[in-house]
């Protein structure tokens, strides 16, 4: 019989518990209402950019009616790069700094193209043959990338609301990782979202990390529906985060799991390397209960573990170094995890899923003999929410700069998206736009 544990077993929320908050930033008074007559006018827009100049007052002030940013020409050899000035200052910087383009030798259509066979599961020595690059070049390509996805992840994946959530690990072949190492991967049947993803060893500190990013990730008072295989760490690591404290009889209180949580386990019996067996077991909770909320949310109903480990070939079939027997493995746990990050932000913005196809309620027509088009394709942030799709979106939105995203520190809507990552367009097109849209944090 296993035993539930508490918020005080988890390490890493005693670790949070002990930071300090960090004092809020105030925000200065408008430059518009504090300079004079003399200075360029303000011709292109702002907004999202913020003066990098730490000692400046206007740091990290994003808004652009209050910062002091203005245009400052333009340079670059295979395009024109917008310049910005900071008149407070007068610190001088790029659109592109601290994104995936900044200071990159070679042209963003190669860049692009490389990122994107990079999440369709193409070798890196390929790439190096066709495209005549350096392996080193593509990996710092690759940091760049996953370091952005992060931010991106970070921005949007916040005040989830899931229903169920299946979680599963992934054996991962590491060169010089001195174990085994696990992606341990967390998946939302409904959206196809994939809100967690972490490398490390199979502990029960790992699977700690693991739900404790995926408990900060829902919104608050939100309790999917949870299955996993056998492992025992989950169930510690899920009744230690979705619970409360309640007064006991005592003075103590009492660590008491929410009554909307449950929780179940497919355990597959293998022999020679065949299933023989398929065991499932209601760990916490009602499983009629359990088997009611699986149908409203449009499922079957079937205790089952099938949409994590079809995510899990999904990820073996597009990160090279997580393929069977290959010859390119990742050297060391963070290159491995910078892929990931890439990957995940492909899967989530521009990768379109059958399955999350939806019915037109009236039929768009074609040109020409073209069958009139039936099915709205969604990926999995527009199934989720994050993204939407407007009609007609222009093209030259699809090369905007980064301004049009930062709508503030809150969470709104990625309706760059619906003209750059999920745009009807060529794929390679989309790949490119987004390294233009990386978000600036």
């Amino acid at each position: 019989m296993l035993k539930p544990k508490t918020e005080q077993d988890c390490p890493v929320c005693q670790q949070h518990k002990r930071k300090e908050t960090p004092p809020a930033q105030v925000s200065p008074i408008a430059w518009s209402t504090r300079k004079g007559r003399g200075g360029p006018k303000k011709k292109i827009a702002t907004q999202g950019f913020a003066c990098p100049n730490s000692l400046c007052e206007y740091h990290g002030i994003r808004h652009e009616t209050i910062h002091a940013l203005v245009g400052d020409g333009t340079h670059g050899k295979h395009g024109a790069i917008q310049d910005l000035k900071c008149q407070a200052c007068g610190k001088k910087f790029t659109v592109r700094r601290n994104t995936v383009m900044y200071r990159l030798k070679h042209s963003p259509d190669t860049v692009a193209k490389v990122l994107w066979l990079l999440a369709l599961g193409v070798d890196i020595s390929a790439l190096e043959e066709v495209f005549k690059v350096r392996e080193l070049t593509i990996c710092t390509w690759l940091a760049r990338s996953g370091v952005q996805s992060m931010k991106i992840h970070e921005r949007f994946m916040v005040q989830l609301d899931l229903l169920h959530l299946q979680l599963d690990e992934l054996w991962a072949s590491v060169k010089f990782g001195g174990h085994d190492l696990w992606v341990w991967v967390v998946s939302d049947a409904p959206t196809k979202l994939v809100p967690v993803l972490q490398v490390g060893g199979r502990t029960q500190e790992m699977a700690y990390r693991v739900v404790h990013e995926l408990k900060r990730r829902l919104r608050s008072g939100s309790t999917p529906v949870f299955a996993s295989d056998g492992l025992k760490h989950y169930f510690y690591a899920l009744t230690a985060h979705f619970g409360q404290w309640e007064p006991g009889q005592g003075k103590k209180p009492v660590w008491v799991l929410l009554s909307q949580f449950a929780y179940a386990q497919v355990i597959k019996h293998q022999r020679r390397r065949c299933t023989v067996k398929v065991e499932r077991r209601m760990l916490w909770g009602d499983e009629q209960s359990y088997r009611s909320r699986l149908k409203q949310a449009g499922l079957s109903g079937r205790i089952n573990t099938s949409f994590v480990e079809r995510t899990n070939l999904t990820i073996r079939q597009s990160v090279s170094k997580l393929t069977r027997r290959t010859w390119g493995p990742a050297h060391y746990a963070p290159e491995l995890l910078e892929h990931l990050k890439w990957w995940r932000c492909y899967y989530h913005f521009t990768r379109y899923h059958e399955s999350l196809a939806v019915e037109l309620s009236h039929p768009i027509q074609r040109k020409g003999r073209q069958q009139p088009q039936r099915y709205r394709r969604r990926t999995p942030a527009m199934a989720a929410g994050l993204a939407s799709q407007p009609k007609n979106a222009p093209t030259s939105n699809r090369l905007s700069y980064p301004s049009r995203i930062m709508a503030g520190p809150e969470k709104v809507t990625c309706e760059i998206f619906s003209s750059l990552f999920v745009d009807s367009g060529s794929i390679y097109r989309l790949t490119l736009s987004a390294l233009h849209y990386i978000i600036i944090l």
